[in-house]
């Protein structure tokens, strides 16, 4: 028996957001990531990069700590043209859980933003990459051992914004969660 591949990836993609496998959502056209509020047992942050469309972009590349929760989740992919209907149309996931286990993150993003403020722990500015512990020391992900990071014992960020390029999401466990297309935005 064949299975669609769409049939499979729609099933991996809803065992990824029980929480059953870890979670890496990807697009060469980036992607916008909103949450109310994203808090954490510790933050790291440094200059990235991505390839992407249009070729390689520097990026803001973040860490979270492993104990690292959302309270509500949003993600919108680029618009792409539907040949059926010759109509522009774009995928929405979302979740109004308040309490998202997400397990360390990994963010690389053309930009992050918390224009309500945030809230770190104790922080460090200007530590080398190579001291400040970071999981991902791939050079295509921008990781140079001794250009500038930022650390800090933790974070309460409320009202983040990105445009992604990707996430790795140790865990993602939904109470509820909500696929849904829409055309045009």
């Amino acid at each position: 028996m064949t299975v669609p591949a769409s049939l499979l990836a729609a099933g991996l993609g809803v065992a990824m957001l029980q929480g059953m496998v870890g979670a890496v959502l990807a697009s060469a056209d980036g992607f916008t990531l909103n949450s109310d509020r994203i808090t954490s047992d510790g933050l790291k942050a440094r200059t990235g990069a991505a390839n992407v469309a249009g070729g390689n972009q520097a990026t803001i590349y973040a860490e979270t700590g492993s104990n690292t929760n959302a309270s509500g989740i949003e993600v919108v992919t680029p618009d792409v043209t539907i040949p059926l209907l010759n109509l522009p149309a774009h995928l929405e996931v979302k979740s109004t859980d308040t309490t998202i286990a997400l397990g360390s993150v990994g963010l690389n993003a053309k930009t992050l933003d918390t224009p309500d403020g945030a809230k770190l722990g104790t922080t460090t500015i200007g530590v080398a990459q190579s001291e400040a512990g970071f999981a991902n020391k791939e050079t295509s992900s921008g990781y140079v051992g001794d250009a500038f990071a930022l650390t800090s014992s933790s974070a309460d960020l409320p009202n983040v914004n990105a445009k992604a390029y990707a996430i790795t999401l140790q865990s993602l466990d939904l109470d509820n969660l909500s696929l849904s297309v829409a055309l045009g935005r």
